[in-house]
């Protein structure tokens, strides 16, 4: 399915995203409707079309937006000069590449290549592994703890899942669980596939989407307390401890292990733990970074430092002669280029939309036209919590949805005169759950590429887990958000 559809946008993608963006131009403007909104709308679809379909380069994409930004759309008032040209704003075009947002995803993979490179992500899991990985239960409750532990300081879930991809590969072979025929593997297997976004869910660095989220509503709602790293986990972590718990225990329930002990399995940790000999100097400076990083990031509240400069201060440890854990040259290939340019042509694009009201005009309409004036805010943010959870199956990346439906979920609150913050970060902490297809991410892909589980086994387990996660965000929304203060 997953190859079918990416070859089908590959081929037609492009090619449908300018018909659409065409289409949409064409339709006549509105009374209501300024030119230069018509012109936004019509670049966000084709934009959306473009990102789904994959046709082309994420980001190219930027490329094309910020060039018709510039050259078509010109400034966010429509201006004009005294002969009637239009007004050209390059620092409109490319508004969104200043934003902090943005350098978080570039300053985090420091921190993370930090961890993985000196060999301490490895450690960790081993350690794990080690501890409870006596019994199938055990080992698969090591796994998830080990990926929770290192997702603050991973904002990726594809590097996170391939740092535990060797790990529980281990285990799978010495537990003797046959790829495509173990219950034990099908369990340790999708348990790892959902962690990895079940864990990029709990943190603000947890994956690439989150720091663009909280940008967009900082835009939107100015910069406050429930913006900083430390109120994003006090928001998402103790409900995603308890997800995890119940995605163990429905897994060992749909895929019972076939023993109740594999003791060969810790044995391979012992190997590997003996290969890798004592703790190096890296590891122990690596893990020190680690440290001092989340210290500041959870403690944010406190000391009011912005969670990307805090990052560019340890990066700058990091790379610091003597002190330091990694070159320049060692790292700049592994930082994420492609997503950097992409999220920058995203915020620039979002933000023309929220400053001209384009979203804004669009949704009025659209619940005009459904007659939702006055529906209240639980209601409603209770069914977007379910869709944003389950509208995932159709998406091939979670960084294309987030930059699609969080400006439209602003928007929404902004047309219904919602609190902004109470209102879309509830449903940006749903933008990491893409659980149901292996094409959903890259790290689904590297988990199912193993064999142990097929697409059906997959979509089944993660179709009741959803639920499971749409009911007990429900249950945290009347609850511990109320709390804390973040529904009112």
């Amino acid at each position: 399915m997953a190859n079918t559809f990416e070859a089908w946008g590959r081929k037609y993608g492009l090619i449908l995203s300018v018909i659409v963006g065409i289409i949409i131009w064409l339709i006549p403007t509105p009374a209501t409707m300024t030119i230069t909104q018509h012109k936004l709308l019509a670049i966000f679809g084709g934009a959306v079309v473009a990102w789904i379909t994959i046709g082309i380069n994420f980001a190219v994409s930027t490329f094309a937006i910020v060039t018709l930004l510039y050259f078509w759309v010109g400034n966010p008032d429509g201006k004009v000069n005294k002969a009637g040209e239009l007004i050209r704003n390059a620092d409109f075009a490319v508004g969104g590449f200043a934003s902090s947002s943005l350098w978080l995803l570039v300053t985090g993979f420091v921190i993370s290549i930090a961890m993985t490179k000196s060999g301490v992500a490895k450690r960790l899991a081993l350690h794990m592994m080690q501890i409870l990985g006596r019994t199938p239960a055990g080992a698969i409750y090591a796994s998830m703890l080990a990926n929770f532990i290192i997702a603050p300081l991973t904002p990726s879930n594809t590097a996170r899942t391939a740092a535990m991809l060797p790990i529980v590969e281990g285990i799978a072979e010495a537990y003797k669980a046959e790829p495509g025929k173990s219950n034990f593997g099908k369990a340790l297997f999708l348990a790892t596939t959902y962690t990895s976004n079940i864990t990029a869910s709990a943190f603000l660095t947890g994956t690439i989407p989150n720091p663009v989220s909280i940008g967009l509503i900082a835009a939107a709602a100015g910069t406050s307390i429930y913006t900083t790293w430390s109120y994003w986990a006090l928001a998402a972590v103790p409900t995603n401890i308890i997800i995890l718990l119940a995605t163990a225990w429905l897994l060992l329930k749909l895929f019972p292990p076939e023993v109740k002990a594999l003791p060969g399995g810790v044995e391979y940790i012992k190997q590997e733990l003996a290969a890798m000999g004592p703790i190096s100097a890296n590891e122990k400076k690596a893990i020190t970074y680690f440290a001092l990083a989340l210290l500041l990031w959870s403690t944010d509240a406190i000391h009011k430092f912005n969670s990307t400069m805090v990052a560019f201060f340890v990066s700058l440890l990091i790379f610091l002669p003597k002190i330091g854990v990694l070159n320049w040259k060692e790292t700049e290939k592994s930082l994420p280029w492609e997503l950097f340019v992409y999220f920058g042509g995203v915020l620039t694009l979002s933000d023309a939309l929220m400053k001209t009201k384009a979203f804004e005009w669009l949704i009025k309409s659209l619940l005009s036209s459904l007659g939702l004036h006055n529906i209240p805010m639980i209601p409603l943010l209770i069914l977007l919590i379910g869709f944003s959870i389950f509208s995932h199956i159709i998406w091939s990346t979670t960084t294309a949805m987030t930059g699609v439906m969080i400006p439209i979920y602003i928007g929404l609150a902004k047309a219904l005169g919602f609190d902004i913050v109470s209102f879309v970060l509830p449903l940006a902490i749903m933008m990491a759950y893409a659980l149901f297809l292996p094409f959903n991410t890259m790290g689904n892909i590297i988990m199912f590429g193993t064999g142990h589980y097929t697409v059906t086994e997959q979509l089944k387990s993660s179709l009741i887990l959803g639920v499971i996660i749409w009911g007990l965000w429900i249950l945290t929304a009347f609850s511990w958000w109320r709390i804390i203060g973040l529904i009112h």
